[in-house]
């Protein structure tokens, strides 16, 4: 293997890939060599490819173990951890101990290494080293602190280098992790329903223009009186502060904190008290400004974001004048909030006070961009925290309410009887200007983006536009960005779906300058990152759906399915013999089943085909195809939703000609859902929109200023919608089945 070759290997740039034929496609090494630039990889020379080859390929071997290391143990197993030792090493008398995260030590041992198994082994100038395995008592999963302690013999210097040799005393991390994610005890007595939003699309009689806790709050109570035990949210991650640009929920500003638009202002009694001593900030002074925001079919990012923050930031001086040096319980977990927030949260806060702007703004400043990609101990960011002490310590008040508004979400749905309550989503990514790689600058390669590779809907692939994470940089720096994401976006939830879960595996990776086809899967460390999925599940009794459609390899699936993972199936795509459209009991058991998402039409506009008319009128159907096919295509397929209703006994009465021009009415409609709600599958959600006939896509794959993504709301508030005698109904049969299957 030549030194280009295992560079390639090391940072898991695959030199080939199946496509969506099956077929096997040879990446070219240009492509591959992109990537390698944009990894910020030296490769400008032989001498520069061989050191950066051996800096992934010799140099853990030189290393006693990485920085966190992974062991995955079933019920009744106790977990290990490797070493990597030099010849000298392996008779000398070896001491090491465990630390849990209290700092107390649960366990320890001594040994000869030369005596431990071997796991593995690697020549290099000569020598051999040795990987060897050392068994511990550990059984609770867990973080540990780990400290390996060696017989006092050092060596000298050689040639410049520190010897492994000479170190007597050295810590890693290891990551005891269960062989699954949370198992959560509802899967194995109930096949929970309930309801996919995006949250920003619910209207109530009292919003402000978007969807937020408040209304998420009356949503729960609404469907918990239904029986429904679930609601699964968009991912409510911050966006980026040009929110009327920048308004998709899947390339956010920062995955790790929340969206403050979808605080609600009302319900927190900083804005009660400081309403009752200044009325410009009370809702009556703001009547005509709601009223007109209620009442537009789209979300007015900038408008609500001008109506809310002033209120905000009234909010924030009174907490500070009544709450802060007073001793007060909220001001003792707002003083926790920041300290478990750490430096994290504060990076964010100091990117909105750069970047955040809005009417009647106060707290903004003007902060160099090198200073947002600065180390915290830096002088620079340290200057620019004290300077902007006042509006980042605001941000920090706005994340705080939010989490505290979204925690009270998932407390109402648990009180309510619901056995899941909120299912979160994770984005695959994040936006590359930012506040999450700005704060991460060597983590994110900011000058590439992920995609897909082509596909019969994309000839040339997709580019989603975020910014991929380093491998590399995942392994040296612990995981430590990987880990902090799972954690926040378990909190405050029963459930949690992972965007495009492949990426736990491989990403696809486009180029600077150039379309997808141009670019190449890059492989990721998926055995540390699905361990440290299922021990943060399991830490947060959160339960894991891994959104895993599309192409996927089988050694994916299986190895998901193996950890406990929840599959996504989608009603549209489960055909048999890509034709039939699945029979219920079927489908994946393990899975969480809908109809549809937000991604592909609504029910009422994939049956009337206004769908179609759309991306006709777009021009985005992919190359080769046309309107006309589509027709076609979509004909067959309704013929078939005939027969999968009559396999049931469902198909309405009106509906019994089988005329698949017949425009789409609630029988059909509901038809479907019910019909659908008999899957196998442990979880089934419903569109809000379905039930509501709408065909308005809330986006349009494929487009960004084309079509207003992200902005279409509901066209009914949630009173209305479950004041109604049909929904009542529908929602009566969906439940029954749910409950009697």
């Amino acid at each position: 293997m030549s030194d280009l070759d295992r560079l390639m290997y090391w940072r898991g740039i695959a030199e080939e890939y199946q496509n969506y034929r099956g077929e096997s496609v040879r990446v070219p090494i240009e492509n591959r060599l992109t990537l390698l630039e944009a990894m910020h990889v030296d490769v400008s020379s032989p001498e520069a490819v061989a050191l950066a080859a051996n800096e992934l390929d010799v140099e853990p071997w030189r290393h006693f173990f990485p920085p966190m290391q992974t062991c995955r143990i079933s019920a009744g197993e106790t977990a290990h951890f490797y070493i990597n030792l030099h010849p000298a090493r392996l008779a000398r008398h070896m001491g090491w101990e465990l630390q849990n995260a209290k700092g107390e030590v649960v366990d320890s041992g001594a040994l000869v290494p030369e005596g431990a198994p071997e796991v593995g082994d690697y020549i290099f100038e000569g020598e051999r080293f040795s990987r060897r395995r050392v068994s511990t008592h550990i059984v609770t999963p867990g973080y540990y602190q780990l400290t390996i302690i060696f017989d006092e013999n050092p060596f000298p210097v050689i040639n410049g280098y520190i010897d492994p040799r000479n170190i007597v005393s050295i810590e890693s991390t290891l990551a005891v992790a269960p062989h699954t994610v949370f198992q959560p005890a509802w899967q194995d007595k109930a096949k929970p329903w309930g309801f996919i939003v995006q949250l920003y699309t619910l209207r109530t009689e009292s919003d402000w223009g978007i969807g937020d806790f408040s209304d998420l709050q009356l949503l729960i109570r609404k469907s918990a009186a239904m029986g429904a035990d679930l609601i699964g949210l968009n991912p409510v991650h911050a966006l980026l502060p040009d929110v009327e640009t920048y308004n998709s929920p899947y390339s956010p500003s920062d995955r790790r904190f929340i969206n403050a638009l979808y605080i609600d202002p009302v319900s927190e009694q900083d804005y009660i008290r400081a309403a009752s001593l200044h009325t410009e900030i009370a809702v009556e002074s703001r009547l005509k400004a709601l009223t007109s925001l209620r009442e537009k079919s789209l979300v007015d990012y900038t408008a609500v974001k001008d109506l809310k923050y002033p209120v905000f930031e009234a909010m924030y001086r009174h907490f500070c004048s009544e709450e802060l040096d007073s001793g007060s319980e909220r001001e003792a977990a707002f003083l926790a909030f920041l300290n478990e927030g750490g430096i994290a949260l504060q990076q964010y806060a100091l990117y909105e006070t750069a970047r955040n702007r809005w009417q009647q703004a106060h707290f903004f400043a003007d902060i160099d961009d090198q200073v947002l990609s600065a180390e915290p101990d830096s002088a620079s960011y340290k200057a620019a925290l004290g300077k902007y002490h006042e509006p980042v310590l605001f941000h920090c008040y706005m994340q705080w309410v939010a989490h505290c508004q979204l925690g009270a979400c998932q407390k109402l749905a648990e009180d309510s009887g619901m056995r899941v309550g909120l299912i979160r989503d994770l984005a695959v990514g994040a936006d590359g200007g930012g506040a999450e790689a700005f704060s991460n600058p060597q983590q994110f390669c900011r000058g590439v983006s992920i995609g897909a590779p082509p596909d019969p809907l994309a000839e040339q692939g997709q580019n989603w536009g975020l910014p991929p994470m380093d491998p590399a940089y995942l392994r040296t720096s612990g995981y430590a960005h990987f880990i902090q994401v799972l954690k926040e976006n378990m909190s405050h939830c029963g459930a949690l779906r992972i965007d495009h879960a492949m990426s736990l595996m491989r990403l696809w990776w486009c180029p600077p300058g150039m379309t997808a086809n141009h670019g190449a899967y890059v492989y990721y460390p998926f055995e540390d990152m699905l361990a440290l999925l299922c021990l943060e599940s399991h830490l947060n009794g959160c339960a894991i759906i891994g959104e895993d459609l599309g192409v996927v390899p089988h050694e994916f699936r299986q190895a998901i399915s193996a950890a406990g993972i929840f599959s996504n199936r989608v009603f549209y795509f489960e055909k048999e013999n890509y034709s039939t459209f699945k029979h219920p009991e079927n489908y994946d058991v393990h899975a969480l089943a809908m109809v549809n998402n937000h991604d592909v039409p609504t029910l009422k506009s994939w049956w009337d085909g206004s769908d179609l008319v759309l991306r006709d009128r777009l021009d985005i159907f992919e190359e080769g195809v046309d309107y006309a096919s589509m027709v076609e295509q979509r004909a067959r397929d309704k013929k078939e939703v005939f027969n999968f209703l009559s396999g049931q006994k469902l198909l309405p009465e009106s509906w019994q000609a089988l005329d698949v021009e017949q425009i789409a009415d609630d029988s059909l409609i509901y038809a479907i859902l019910i019909a659908v709600s008999n899957v196998a599958s442990k979880l089934y959600v419903i569109q809000l929109e379905d039930v509501l006939l709408m065909e308005d896509p809330v986006n349009v794959p494929g487009t960004f200023k084309e079509h207003p993504n992200w902005q279409r709301k509901l066209n009914r508030t949630i009173e209305d919608i479950f004041d109604s005698a049909a929904t009542i109904e529908l929602l009566s049969a969906i439940d029954s089945i749910r409950r009697n299957h």
